[in-house]
């Protein structure tokens, strides 16, 4: 017997007759003696029907079959069930755009993560303290601090939805063991990282050696990364609809969160992208056309993929690309990638003193109460956020007579001195 979709996202009943309803918890329930039960999900009408044929006549003679081993009611609903409960209603949010196919994807794993500690057969509304304690512990020691304090959260947060729904009866007590690291602890983590490995932000010299040492489209997404803080997928979805090339503004929400965002795109920036673009091969798939930058077997160089599962599996050349250059510069460090240059960007940028301005060029929320009543930035601020970035990246220091001067060719004489010099001696 399978269930028809309405237009709610709710299953139809499977015929007229049918005795029970579609409830916004994704299971099927029926409303006895005042009192709303649950007998099993939409997914299997036949499985619920017949639990609520065995039990019918207990509840209607005031005897609660949740005493029953192996009810899946808000007493005794299994792990299992919980997470496929809670991953359905998040698969309906990603189709209606509500949330990304990738924290659909790393919803799945961590919803696997809670299966597979706790079991199928456990019942999710049973849990104590002491075994979010042992959750816990049985984290990978490779974990590092922000993704213990990520994974935390979102295990909550399946439960705190499953209590919501009234799948489980109320959220569990999780302890004082399972909550998120406190931020002092961040704080010293960070620190001590910086300590050994250095800061991950990068340097004007390091950019500028990474940029002589670049082309093509790599060259492209590296000036797009210190220019507009774009990340590794912000540079494989460019289009080059996404930017005025005459007057140099990019305005499009920020794919990851929907929002807005606008920076100006400096002169060399635009320059590089057009000659990636006048460089690149004919797209393997037409729907890969518009992209600016293409592979050179003619594939996107940032694109992701989901499974029929929802996994969502990514390839990266633009992180793998640049991991490479920096190999061969030997600018290597630990922590520090491609995304380092959207930090970098941040950095640079604050010390123009306008951060709302470098907030709009990030793409960062703002839930502050002027934010509500401001009615967009001008642009001369995001060309001076800009300007500020540009200066800082190719200003140089003259090795003869130590005055610093601005130049963004390889090749520069020092105005103070006139002495030619290149971009690192």
């Amino acid at each position: 017997m399978a269930a028809k979709v309405q237009a709610d996202n709710k299953p139809a009943k499977p015929y007229p007759e049918f005795p029970l309803y579609a409830h916004r918890n994704r299971q099927w329930a029926k409303k006895i003696k005042g009192k709303t039960w649950f007998f099993g999900i939409w997914g299997d009408p036949d499985a619920s029907l017949q639990a609520y044929l065995d039990q019918v006549d207990d509840i209607q003679a005031g005897r609660d079959p949740r005493r029953q081993a192996g009810v899946a009611t808000p007493d005794g609903v299994t792990i299992s069930d919980m997470v496929n409960l809670y991953l359905g209603a998040l698969e309906a949010k990603s189709k209606r755009g509500e949330i990304t196919g990738r924290h659909f994807s790393d919803c799945i794993r961590t919803g696997k993560v809670i299966v597979e500690h706790f079991g199928r057969k456990a019942t999710a509304g049973g849990l104590k303290a002491s075994d979010f304690a042992a959750f816990r512990e049985s984290f990978p020691s490779t974990w590092g601090l922000a993704k213990t304090a990520t994974e935390i959260q979102r295990i909550r947060t399946v439960f705190k939805w499953a209590a919501e729904s009234e799948i489980i009866n109320g959220i569990p007590n999780f302890g004082p063991e399972f909550k998120k690291p406190p931020k002092r602890a961040s704080r010293i983590a960070k620190a001590e990282q910086q300590a050994q490995n250095g800061d991950l932000a990068y340097s004007s010299e390091e950019l500028r050696q990474l940029l002589a040492a670049s082309s093509g489209w790599l060259k492209a997404s590296i000036l797009l990364g210190i220019n507009c803080g774009f990340g590794n997928a912000d540079c494989g979805r460019l289009q080059s609809s996404h930017i005025d090339f005459d007057s140099g503004w990019y305005d499009l929400p920020r794919i990851k969160t929907g929002i807005p965002r606008q920076c100006y795109v400096w002169t060399e920036t635009r320059n590089a992208i057009q000659d990636a673009m006048a460089q690149r091969p004919v797209a393997k798939n037409e729907d890969d056309d518009a992209l600016c930058f293409l592979t050179s077997h003619g594939r996107p160089v940032y694109w992701e993929s989901t499974s029929e599962s929802g996994t969502v599996s990514r390839c990266d050349n633009v992180g793998k690309g640049f991991s490479k250059l920096v190999r061969a510069c030997g600018l290597q460090r630990q922590g520090r990638g491609f995304y380092s240059l959207r930090r970098t960007f941040e950095t640079v940028a604050s010390g123009s003193k306008d951060q709302v301005a470098v907030d709009f060029v990030m793409g960062h929320s703002d839930e502050s109460m002027a934010a509500v009543y401001r009615q967009g930035i001008e642009d001369q601020r995001l060309i001076d956020v800009a300007e500020h970035v540009r200066q800082w990246l190719w200003t140089r220091k003259c090795d003869s007579c130590g005055e610093s001067q601005f130049s963004v060719d390889d090749e520069w004489t020092c105005e103070g001195c006139e002495t030619a010099a290149t971009a690192e001696e």
